[in-house]
């Protein structure tokens, strides 16, 4: 090893480090792409050029070239920095030299990986402004694979190479003369790993554009040109942000802050009857952001190219696009949903926007959101407190448009639904005016005569036909209902069908068991008194499933179907029977009081699912109690049926007891909650004139207790 000869450079980390940091940390090449074009950006580049050579099929001539007019490196910088891996620079200094002093995007020091996603050899070269020189330097990835691969090899006990801590590959170093008025940096990929296709082409150029927020005023631009000789619609290319005009819908929320209190405070979208209105509060504990939403029907999803695409919320850290930079994935359906925007679709009646509906920013700072984090994969942010309230936030912000659309929708409705009303009443006015027409016209002609009688054949056509459109438009509302009753059959069914397995699977191995006992000892004539007793055990475990099987079959039967049904019975079925073995399960304590006896007039099923709800809820929230306990007392209060239902778990904070109605509100995310059970729980309830409340606490010192009111006649 030549330490003092200029020619040969070596990099300081461990032989694995480029696998691990390289091609298995960024595992997509276009983030690969992205991450080195980001380095553009840091280094005050204006201008970054990127060109493609000899795409399909590859060969020796196929290269990735990346040029930018930015600040370049000198020879200390590519020996102490850009060779040294995880180099801190970025870290202690978070903005790039003056007067650009942009936030600097890349900060842990391995986005030069990136090289080996793309290909297995580059040529660095890198000029300041007012040098004579390029400085270049070639490194070839195959043989740091080689490399690894060999070490893999070696038997550490008996081999001393062990203690080799960092590699001694040669990486050839050497300088060409340049124009002292030019300056930037040029990274020339060879050995490509990949054909790219015309559409791989169009994804990286489809993402790039999102690298700096559109509409961002910046006094120093970034401009990425593609050259793309092969793909001539690609080639000479500006990236261009993505079109933002013509959106059905657009709002832009910040913040403020109000020196005189020493806080920030935060707009937000709040629907109120069919109107969004703009609001104020104080910030959250994610800090104050900026937020901007675009949302697009069909008619306004029309004026996008193939460039474009409407794919939901990206966050923006000083106006450049965050972590994550979304890999691809060819099934949209299993690309990373960054707030969970489209993991509420399967619910369509809800009428929920999703990923393909809606564009917008979340505009981050370090200095305003430090909590905010990059995840060390780049594919996520750290989950904590404050990345969860801020996915909170922004879905909140999309129901609050879901539920001004739904009001806007309903009124149309309403407003066809009576146009066609009002015209039955008019058509038959023309018909009357037109019969006194005809009384009134002595000399009209037999013509005149026959056309109006035809007219009013006519029109007593359309009024039959405009009756038969009303009584289906009432039809359809019909429909839609059930449809929504079912909907939630099926969620109440997903909870209890997970239940299901488990009663089948303990019971099943008890049924096993003492069925292999009875076979065992039976035939000898021996153990005569366990024999039955295991018999009686099978017979008893068969009538558990049966009444687990009748339960499943009861979701085959019509939602809306109202009976008179005992509600100790029905409310002994849930604990004693759906219940029994989830809540041994989880070694929860169970009290439930009915006061009195009566019957209620209701979907019996519909009033089960309502508890399961509730059910469902707690066992989530108990999750980390230790004297778990749910109550529930039912009695009557005058014309109404009142339900407490209580658990002792860590109660509802204060700033979710507005919303824990909502739908797709949840705290529970990471248990699968999502959302709908209180939902489901109100909205049944509505529909019969109940309510379900919050009220103080029944167990000390935490918990909390649901109170239900059903009329009894409705």
């Amino acid at each position: 090893m030549k330490n003092n000869d200029p020619s040969i450079l070596h990099f300081k980390f461990d032989v694995s480090t480029f696998r691990l940091l390289g091609r298995e940390l960024i595992t997509d090449r276009i983030t690969a792409l992205f991450e080195l074009v980001k380095n553009c950006y840091d280094a005050n580049a204006e201008k970054v050029d990127i060109t493609f050579e000899s795409l399909n099929p590859l060969s020796e001539k196929s290269r990735i070239i990346i040029k930018d007019n930015g600040l370049g490196m000198t020879f200390e910088d590519i020996r102490d920095k850009w060779m040294v891996i995880g180099t801190s620079s970025k870290r202690r200094k978070k903005t790039s030299p003056a007067p650009y002093n942009r936030i600097v995007a890349g900060k842990k020091g391995v986005g030069r990986f990136a090289v080996d996603k793309l290909g297995g050899k580059l040529v660095l070269k890198t000029k300041k402004s007012g040098s004579l020189v390029w400085h270049c330097l070639e490194t070839d990835w195959t043989k740091y694979s080689e490399e690894e691969d060999r070490q893999l090899k070696l038997n550490f006990d008996e081999n001393r190479e062990y203690q080799k801590l960092f590699t001694d590959i040669d990486n050839k170093y050497w300088t060409e003369l340049g124009d002292t008025n030019v300056q930037g940096t040029i990274l020339e990929i060879s050995s490509l790993n990949d054909v790219w296709l015309e559409r791989d082409v169009i994804r990286a150029y489809r993402e790039l554009s999102k690298i700096v927020r559109p509409t961002l005023n910046a006094k120093y631009p970034f401009i990425i040109k593609f050259h793309v000789p092969e793909y001539k619609d690609y080639d000479d290319k500006p990236v261009e942000s993505i079109v933002l005009a013509k959106a059905t819908l657009s709002y832009s929320l910040k913040y403020r802050f109000d020196a005189d209190k020493n806080k920030y405070y935060q707009e937000y979208l709040e629907d109120n009857k069919g109107s969004l209105v703009v609001k104020e509060k104080e910030a959250e504990v994610f800090g104050p952001i900026g937020f901007s939403i675009y949302y697009y029907d069909q008619e306004g999803k029309k004026n996008f190219t193939k460039e474009d695409r409407i794919d939901g919320i990206k966050v923006y850290r000083d106006g450049i696009i965050a972590t994550p930079f979304a890999e691809y994935n060819a099934k949209r359906d299993e690309q990373k949903d960054l707030f969970g925007i489209d993991k509420r679709r399967w619910s369509g009646f809800f009428e929920k926007l999703s990923t393909r509906d809606i564009l917008g920013w979340v505009d981050i700072t370090d200095e305003l959101n430090p909590e905010i984090k990059d995840s060390t994969n780049r594919q996520d942010f750290v989950d904590n407190k404050e990345w969860h309230n801020l996915k909170v936030f922004v879905i909140n912000q999309i129901h609050q448009i879901e539920l001004y659309l739904k009001h806007q929708k309903d009124d149309k409705k309403k407003e066809n639904a009576e146009k066609l009303k009002n015209a039955n009443t008019e058509i038959e006015d023309i018909k009357q005016k037109i019969s006194r027409i005809k009384k009134q016209s002595f000399f009209a002609s037999p013509e005149v005569e026959s056309e109006l009688d035809n007219i009013t054949a006519r029109l007593g056509e359309i009024k039959q036909n405009v009756s038969a459109s009303s009584k289906d438009l009432e039809r359809m509302e019909e429909d839609k209902r059930q449809q929504e009753n079912i909907m939630f059959s099926l969620v109440s069914l997903q909870a209890y069908a997970g239940q299901i397995s488990h009663i089948l699977r303990i019971s099943i191995g008890i049924i096993k068991r003492s069925a292999e006992f009875v076979a065992k000892w039976v035939p000898f004539g021996q153990k005569q008194d366990k024999s039955v007793k295991h018999a009686r055990r099978i017979f008893d475990e068969m009538n558990n499933l049966s009444k687990a099987m009748n339960f499943m079959l009861s979701y085959a039967e019509d939602d809306s179907t109202f009976e008179y049904f005992d509600i100790r019975n029905a409310t002994k079925e849930l604990f004693e029977d759906r219940y029994y073995y989830l809540f041994e399960d989880e070694n929860i304590s169970v009290e439930y009081v009915i006061e009195d006896d009566f019957e209620l007039l209701y979907n019996k099923k519909a009033f089960q699912d309502m508890f399961g709800n509730l059910i469902d809820n707690s066992v989530k929230a108990l999750r980390n109690t230790q004297d778990k306990r749910i109550r529930c007392s039912v009695y009557r209060e005058n014309d109404n049926l009142v339900v407490l239902f209580s658990d002792n778990g860590p109660g509802i904070p204060d700033e979710s007891r507005d919303r824990i109605f909502d739908v797709f509100y949840t705290t529970t995310a990471d248990l699968g909650g999502a959302g709908l059970g209180l939902y489901i729980v109100r909205t049944r309830l509505n529909s019969i004139k109940g309510t379900i409340t919050l009220e103080p606490n029944e167990f000390n010192p935490t918990g909390a207790t649901f109170k239900i009111v059903i009329p009894l006649i409705h």
